[in-house]
C-alpha cells in the first residue's frame, strides 16, 4: 500500500532540509544522494520516489535555501525602524553566526561559483534569487532617491554583503570577523549618507533666517 501523500511530503521536505544543508556545508561536487539520505535518516533506494536525480534535488534544494534566507532577514527587520531595516537586514547577514555556519546561511555565498556553472535550471533559479533580493534592497531604500541611485545602492549594498562574506570565510575567525565588521561599517556609512535630510524635508531654517 502506498504512503499517504502528507507522509510522502514530509518525507521529501527531510531531504532537501538535508541536502540544503549539505550542500551549503560542504559544496556541491563534494555532497552525494547516498549523503543525503543517509543525514536524513533514509535509505538510499528511496530517493527516485522524490527526485529525478541529483540536479533535480540540488534545484529544490536551492529554493529552500533562499527561502530560508529571505524569512531570516525579514525576522532581522522586523523590530526595526523603517529607516534601519535595510541596516538590521546586512547586521544579520554580515554577523559572526552567518560566518560560522554556512550551512544555515546564503546559498549564493556558499555556492555562487559552483552555481554559475550548472545546468540551465539552476542557472535560472540562482538569478531569480538574486533579482528578488535586489528588489527588496532596493525597496528599502528612501523612495525619494531617483530609481537609478536606487538601483546602483541595491548592487552596492548586495555586493558588499555577499564579497565580503566570502572574503570573510577565507580568513580565520578573528580576521573574518574583523573584516565583517569593516563592511558593516562601511554600508552603515553609505546607507546613512541616503538617509534624507531633514532640513530637505521640512526646509532648511538657517536658510530662512538669513533671507
Amino acid at each position: 500500500m502506498p504512503w499517504p501523500d502528507k507522509h510522502k511530503g514530509k518525507t521529501r521536505s527531510r531531504i532537501l532540509g538535508a541536502a540544503a544543508a549539505a550542500f551549503r556545508s560542504r559544496g556541491i561536487s563534494n555532497v552525494g544522494v547516498a549523503e543525503v539520505m543517509r543525514t536524513a535518516g533514509l535509505t538510499h533506494g528511496g530517493f527516485y520516489a522524490h527526485f529525478a536525480s541529483k540536479d533535480d534535488l540540488l534545484a529544490e534544494a536551492l529554493k529552500l535555501a533562499m527561502e530560508q534566507v529571505e524569512a531570516h532577514l525579514t525576522r532581522a527587520m522586523h523590530n526595526a525602524p523603517a529607516e534601519d531595516r535595510l541596516l538590521a537586514a546586512a547586521s544579520s547577514y554580515l554577523s559572526p553566526q552567518h560566518l560560522a555556519h554556512p550551512e544555515q546561511g546564503c546559498p549564493v555565498a556558499a555556492l555562487g561559483p559552483e552555481l554559475v556553472r550548472g545546468n540551465k535550471r539552476l542557472r535560472q533559479i540562482l538569478a531569480e534569487g538574486i533579482t528578488r533580493r535586489l528588489g527588496k534592497i532596493r525597496d528599502l531604500i528612501s523612495p525619494t532617491l531617483p530609481p537609478e541611485v536606487r538601483r546602483e545602492q541595491a548592487a552596492g549594498v548586495l555586493a558588499c554583503m555577499l564579497g565580503g562574506l566570502i572574503l570573510a570565510r577565507s580568513l580565520d575567525k578573528r580576521h573574518g570577523v574583523e573584516l565583517l565588521n569593516d563592511c558593516l561599517a562601511f554600508l552603515r556609512e553609505a546607507l546613512d549618507c541616503l538617509r534624507p535630510h531633514v532640513a530637505s524635508q521640512t526646509g532648511d531654517s538657517s536658510a530662512i533666517r538669513s533671507g
